[in-house]
């Protein structure tokens, strides 16, 4: 199945939205889905977000308070998948405020810091916690961001795709700075959530190509 990403609009969380040139999404199906962001604070959920949604990339990005949201379309074959992005604080301090945001999630992006062993082991309390009190049949992936800082490595990749294998997690080292598989992890998602409910074909959904140029036969979980 080809499979191409398209930039669509985020809502910042004064409402404002960034709007993007426009290609269109009429005929296609288009499905719908929740997905939230979830890790400790620093490790670059927003960062990841922003050069998903916006090709941008901050290098000091303010905190997260309790949550920001955007939207973006991921364009597979004839199907566009919208999703809901819910990008959630990291601080202990509103750990009690999470299930309102995971709850009804059909995908949740869980990142961590290669640089920090004590964020790979909060991910991995995330990951219990969505398998657990999360939505039946959620899509979980793992994201080993900053992966630009390799001489500060501390989190071994092996061991973090072994733990994304034994637990069935989609798994990539990503970097926002670099936008290293940051499109990529988010289209890994997409092909694995059922597209077996289309919802409309209004065509409000557009956006831009993101992976123009890669390969015409990118596929659920091949990951560089």
């Amino acid at each position: 199945m080809s499979a191409t990403a398209n930039l669509g609009r985020a809502t910042r969380p004064n409402g404002s939205r960034a709007m993007r040139p426009n290609g269109s999404s009429a005929g296609r199906n288009i499905c719908q889905y929740k997905l939230v962001l979830l890790g400790e604070s620093a490790v670059g959920k927003s960062s990841l977000v922003a050069r998903f949604v916006n090709h941008m990339f901050t290098e000091f990005q303010d905190s997260t308070v309790g949550a920001a949201f955007m939207t973006q379309n991921v364009h597979l074959g004839d199907t566009t998948v919208k999703f809901d992005i819910w990008d959630t604080a990291g601080q202990e301090r509103y750990h009690s405020l999470a299930p309102m945001y995971y709850r009804g999630a059909q995908a949740a992006l869980v990142v961590y810091d290669i640089t920090c062993a004590e964020s790979f082991a909060r991910a991995k309390s995330w990951v219990k916690e969505l398998k657990s009190k999360g939505s039946p049949n959620v899509v979980i992936a793992l994201s080993g961001n900053k992966a630009d800082l390799e001489g500060s490595r501390v989190v071994d990749f092996q061991d973090a795709q072994s733990y994304a294998d034994n637990n069935t997690l989609v798994f990539m080292e990503t970097s926002a700075k670099t936008s290293k598989n940051v499109n990529e992890i988010f289209m890994a998602i997409a092909n694995r959530l059922p597209k077996s409910q289309p919802q409309d074909k209004s065509g409000r959904n557009r956006g831009v190509d993101l992976t123009a140029g890669q390969p015409s036969n990118s596929h659920c979980c091949i990951m560089n």
